[in-house]
């Protein structure tokens, strides 16, 4: 990849002398701040602005690492072969007039594909903006240059946004307002090849860049966006656009209609330590905060807050917002509450929050107690952060922002403000904090957001799964039903699967006769669960298939005869071993169409798809990743023992989990695995009913 971003020759084909044309901003672009060689390319020149033009790529007589590409789309194809023959590594193709436009333009980008396949050459876009390296001074973009200038490389942030013209719009936006900087911004377009995860990885190694911004509307290969994730340590923050439900009117188990919503996604951006943004803004005030304070050094349990702030009731509201973010209180220290009280008259205790006003109104105006308290309470040890609230245009409250910057680098701690006032003088304030690296917000939610996001993100070590793991001991009869069997395997087959997994299942007998009854009775013990088994159907309870508290050998009789009479005599009863009563949860699998096989642990039971609290990830799993699951399940309470019940053995649930992600990547064709429910007993989760669906 690193030809995209340090090639050291790069040829133009559509360059042009128009000003008011694409091909002549990226030839200007590239003469302002790229330092190797330029090419530009146009049948219709000879010359443009000083550099020789060449009538095709081929007639260039040097090397050429990178092409990019502004022609009409319907030339792109012609100019693409001559890379190929020419030995270009790569091209980025800024036309439209692809897939975006309609069938002839869906097959002009599966041509360029194909070529791409074919060939070896990579090509990043169509339909894209192309990059932009404000560290570097260099645009590999049909931006305007004039915007470019304006971009500061003040923050090592990096962006990589799907679409073209949006990404222009996040650009304008940033050098504009001049609140914080980037070190690239990489558009990708319709990402015919070159994807998010080639770059993910790029930047993950870039000494340039800190932390990784995304504004996504689908994943290429969630597989493989996991798995970079999981490797890379730098935060990355992703706005995902198009979020709305897919897929759930196919889903036949529930595992899978609970995944036909954002929960998902949500879940395994948790998983991989992703931080989810819901707009712009919001991604960009995240990702800068981030850079500003990054917690490598800082031990991850430290979070509590001091704040401070010239009034009362705008302390209680930021404690109230910081609360929500899971942002306790710090409890200041006896050295620290005798150095705030020599600024306090003597009627004033001294608490956090700390408020200043009766500080300001005995020392007056020409005292700063702001910089004063705000030194004690970054030397406090129980402090991990302080968060102001200031007003700008005031002239009765001192505020030095300079000294306030000097103290949060000497400190080390995140120092985050919180400004109110007169507009300008807000937005002034603003400006002069991002240039001494202190953030500042007019507004109090996100102040406490950001906040809560450089107190709340550790990075975490690098997961090794392995590339291969040993087949799991199946049996040849499971084998021949897991290659051969369309659609859904039947319950009595599906969890003679998972228990060849190593997952536990009730004890059950099939039978196929009346005669059969008495001895599987006696062999299982009452009570009993009767259940009626046909082929292709999952949901038996619907159909008044499932028959509980069978409590004598007359009721096994005759609820043998119902179940077979609503079958029509054409099906087979499933005789099991009754549990006591005891908690439902659910668990299972499901191949999704973006991020491919996953696994699901929740609430089970009648109450599964009405409660829905339910935990994702995507699989194959490791042991600590399954007990990090539960811990997100809002009723997780119910594992540690509720009324009297035991402990559910979380470490044999874990188990359970890890077994579902290795079956489903072992065997491909797995499309949902449920087990529903999944009953504790004795603390012990035992599989009572489950369901396997085999794709074609």
């Amino acid at each position: 990849m690193d030809f995209f971003f340090n090639p050291e020759a790069v040829a133009v084909a559509g360059a042009t002398p128009n000003p008011s044309k694409g091909g002549y901003a990226i030839l200007k672009n590239l003469q302002v701040g790229f330092k190797g060689r330029i090419y530009p390319v146009n049948p219709n020149y000879e010359e443009i602005e000083g550099l020789r033009c060449y009538p095709t790529v081929l007639e260039i007589p040097f090397q050429v690492d990178l092409v990019i590409i502004f022609v009409p789309a319907e030339h792109v194809l012609a100019t693409l072969q001559e890379c190929v023959t020419k030995g270009v590594k790569g091209v980025i193709i800024e036309s439209s007039g692809f897939a975006e436009t309609g069938e002839a333009g869906k097959e002009r980008q599966r041509q360029l594909k194909e070529i791409a396949l074919s060939t070896g050459i990579r090509i990043w876009g169509p339909n894209c903006m192309g990059i932009v390296d404000a560290v570097n001074g260099r645009a590999f973009s049909f931006m305007h240059p004039a915007i470019l200038k304006e971009v500061p490389a003040t923050d090592k942030v990096s962006m990589i946004v799907q679409s073209g013209m949006l990404s222009a719009g996040f650009l304008v936006d940033i050098a504009t307002n001049s609140l914080m900087g980037i070190s690239k911004a990489c558009s990708i377009g319709n990402k015919v090849d070159v994807n998010e995860n080639d770059i993910l990885a790029y930047l993950g190694e870039d000494p340039d860049t800190e932390v990784i911004a995304l504004y996504l509307e689908s994943f290429s290969d969630g597989g493989r966006f996991v798995e970079v994730c999981r490797q890379t340590r730098k935060p990355i923050v992703l706005l995902k656009g198009g979020k709305s439900p897919q897929g759930a009117q196919a889903a036949l188990s529930h595992t899978a209609s609970l995944a036909g919503d954002n929960r998902l996604i949500r879940d395994i951006l948790h998983q991989i330590n992703v931080i989810e943004a819901h707009e712009f803004k919001q991604m960009m005030d995240i990702s800068r905060s981030l850079c500003h304070y990054p917690r490598g050094g800082q031990d991850p349990g430290k979070k509590a807050v001091a704040v401070l702030t010239f009034s009362g009731g705008s302390g209680i509201l930021a404690c109230d917002f910081l609360a929500e973010f899971n942002i306790p209180l710090a409890k200041l220290t006896r050295l620290t509450r005798e150095k705030l009280g020599r600024l306090f008259p003597a009627w004033m205790p001294v608490a956090n929050p700390v408020d200043l006003w009766p500080a300001i109104e005995k020392n007056g105006v020409d005292h700063d107690v702001y910089s004063a308290a705000l030194e004690a309470l970054l030397a406090d040890e129980e402090v991990a952060a302080v968060f102001i609230h200031s007003v700008a245009g005031a002239f009765r409250i001192k505020f030095d922002l300079v000294e306030l910057a000097r103290l949060a680098e000497i400190y080390n701690k995140p120092v985050v403000i919180w400004v109110m006032g007169r507009r300008n003088e807000v937005f002034s304030l603003q400006r002069e904090a991002a240039r001494l690296n202190v953030l500042a917000f007019p507004d109090l939610f996100r102040a406490a957001e950001c906040l809560a996001a450089c107190l709340n993100y550790a990075p975490r070590p690098p997961i090794l799964l392995p590339k291969i793991e040993p087949p799991l001991p199946l049996s040849p009869k499971s084998k021949e039903l897991l290659t051969s069997v369309l659609g859904p395997i039947d319950e009595y087959a599906s969890k003679m699967i998972l228990c060849e997994a190593g997952i536990k299942t009730v004890a059950e007998k099939l039978v196929n006769a009346a005669a059969e009854l008495a001895p599987v009775s006696k062999l299982l013990g009452l009570p009993l669960v009767m259940k009626g088994i046909q082929p292709g159907l999952i949901h038996k309870t619907e159909q008044g298939l499932v028959q509980m508290n069978i409590d004598s050998n007359e009721k096994v009789s005759r609820t043998y005869r119902d179940l077979m009479a609503k079958m029509g005599n054409s099906g087979r009863v499933l005789i099991q071993k009754q549990l006591e009563e005891g908690r439902e949860l659910i668990a299972g699998y499901l191949r999704d169409p973006q991020f491919g096989p996953c696994v699901m642990i929740g609430l089970g039971g009648l109450m599964t798809e009405i409660i829905a609290d339910r935990v994702f990830a995507a699989a194959p799993i490791t042991i600590a990743e399954a007990l990090e699951m539960m811990e997100r399940l809002k009723a997780k309470k119910v594992l540690d023992g509720f009324r009297g019940s035991p402990k559910v053995d979380r470490e044999a649930l874990a188990r359970i989990l890890v077994a579902l992600g290795r079956l489903g990547n072992q065997y491909p064709r797995i499309k949902e695995i449920d087990i529903n429910p999944l009953i504790i007993s004795a603390g012990e989760p035992v599989a009572v009913d489950a369901s396997i669906i085999l794709a074609s």
